[in-house]
């Protein structure tokens, strides 16, 4: 199989797995997923010759492992400054801004104790992600974007919204 042809499967397994994640009601099961999803986008890349994106998602699914286990402050703030130092590194242009935005509410997100604020910061990076997408011109990660966003957004109706609508 070519490697053209192989990074899009992959890709395709990562976008599953996004679509899937949220639907999951456990921090934990959300966050395993989510780890998972960044190593198939990641070989993607590589099998690209995408090297920058690479590291950028093998990044972001260390932040998501790591998270698993602890949600202290000094931890967050220390991938927030690998997300500054690989931004630095990475940097294109002022619309690089919204992606680095889009990482930290990622991270933020990421390490808070409670599901429904895990989700919230997601949603909040799904959107920055959409419209850094949408900025940039690039169709199918808006749609991957959007699809995520949607999904979240649906997960958290399904376990969060129920409950608030049937408040009195």
């Amino acid at each position: 199989m070519n490697p053209f042809l192989l990074s899009q499967i992959l890709a395709g397994i990562a976008f599953a797995l996004g679509l899937v994640s949220f639907q999951f009601r456990q921090r934990r099961s959300v966050l395993l997923c989510l780890a998972l999803l960044t190593v198939f986008n990641a070989s993607h890349f590589f099998l690209l010759d995408r090297l920058g994106p690479a590291a950028l998602m093998l990044l972001i699914g260390t932040r998501y492992l790591v998270s698993l286990y602890t949600t202290s402050r000094r931890v967050m703030y220390c991938f927030l400054a690998l997300s500054v130092a690989a931004f630095l590194a990475t940097y294109q242009s002022p619309i690089s801004l919204l992606a680095l935005l889009a990482v930290f509410f990622g991270t933020c997100g990421s390490f808070q104790p409670a599901d429904r604020n895990l989700r919230l910061f997601i949603m909040a990076g799904n959107t920055t992600w959409l419209l850094h997408n949408l900025l940039v011109g690039t169709p199918v990660a808006t749609l991957m974007e959007a699809a995520f966003l949607t999904s979240n957004a649906l997960g958290y109706w399904r376990f969060y919204g129920r409950q608030q609508a049937s408040a009195p």
